[in-house]
C-alpha cells in the first residue's frame, strides 16, 4: 500500500523493520524489489497473491471493486477472515499515507526502522 501512494515514509521504516524482523536479507531484498516493481507474483503465490492483487486494486481503483474480486481471492483459499484483516491493515494504511504525504512528512533526521537485525520479535 505504501509503495502504491508513494509514502517514502512509510516505506522506509517498513522495509526496514521487515528486513530486520524476517532474518534472510536475500529474500527480503527479492520480495521488496517485486513489490516496487509492481510483480508480486515473483515473490508470492496463491492466496497470498491474490490478497495483494486485492490490496492493490483497494489501494489504487476502489471504486471498481465487486463481488467477484472478493471470490478471486476465496478461490484462491484465502477465508473471509482474512480479507477482512487485509481491507482493514490495507485500508488503514491508505489513511496514514495520505495524512504523511499531505503534511510532506519525510524521513531526513529520522532513525530508519525500530529492529536491529539482531532483535527479536518479543
Amino acid at each position: 500500500t505504501s509503495i502504491l501512494n508513494n509514502c517514502d515514509y512509510s516505506v522506509a521504516h517498513h522495509a526496514k523493520n521487515t528486513l530486520a524482523l524476517l532474518g534472510d536479507k536475500k529474500k527480503g531484498s527479492q520480495v521488496l524489489a517485486a513489490l516496487h516493481e509492481k510483480s508480486p507474483e515473483r515473490a508470492f503465490s496463491g492466496k497470498y497473491l491474490a490478497l495483494l492483487q486485492y490490496t492493490e486494486k483497494l489501494t489504487v481503483d476502489v471504486a471498481r471493486i465487486t463481488e467477484k474480486d472478493l471470490e478471486l481471492v476465496r478461490l484462491a483459499g484465502a477465508e473471509d477472515t482474512e480479507i477482512l484483516e487485509t481491507n482493514q491493515v490495507c485500508s488503514y494504511f491508505n489513511y496514514v499515507n495520505r495524512h504523511l504525504n499531505g503534511l510532506g512528512v519525510s524521513t531526513e533526521g529520522d532513525s530508519i526502522g525500530r529492529y536491529s537485525a539482531s532483535s527479536s520479535n518479543t
